[in-house]
């Protein structure tokens, strides 16, 4: 899209007789911006006007084209807002599995290794 006040600053600028040309360049300007917007060729395009009314592209550079092997074709962007909220749904029916008790092996005390190792009692000396 062209801006209107660009329009207007370079009407200002134009003699009065080179107005026609310039807007009959500026309605094919347009038809070709459109044109490279509906191809997704758009990039980035630069022109500039001559003192007689003359459009002239003065700088063109295509955006990528889209990847055909874009993922988001096979999996959506966001799986997350496909995934249920109830967790305990995904545990439920797998093999019939019973919240189970701690065996009281667990819950006896400190380990049998645990028992030779003591820490060392730290003797800070004064310099």
């Amino acid at each position: 899209m062209i801006a209107r006040d660009w329009i207007l600053d370079v009407l200002a600028e134009l003699e009065l007789w080179y107005w026609p040309i310039f807007l009959w360049e500026l309605y094919w300007l347009d038809r070709y911006l459109t044109a490279r917007r509906a191809e997704h060729r758009s990039g980035l395009i630069g022109y500039s006007v001559c003192k007689k009314g003359r459009i002239y592209i003065t700088l063109q550079a295509f955006a990528d084209k889209p990847d055909p092997n874009d993922w988001t074709v096979f999996a959506p962007r966001a799986p997350w807002k496909q995934l249920s909220l109830d967790i305990s749904a995904v545990w439920r029916g797998r093999n019939d599995a019973e919240p189970q008790k701690p065996t009281q092996q667990l819950t006896r005390g400190t380990p049998e290794p645990w028992k030779f190792f003591a820490p060392a009692p730290l003797n800070l000396v004064p310099p």
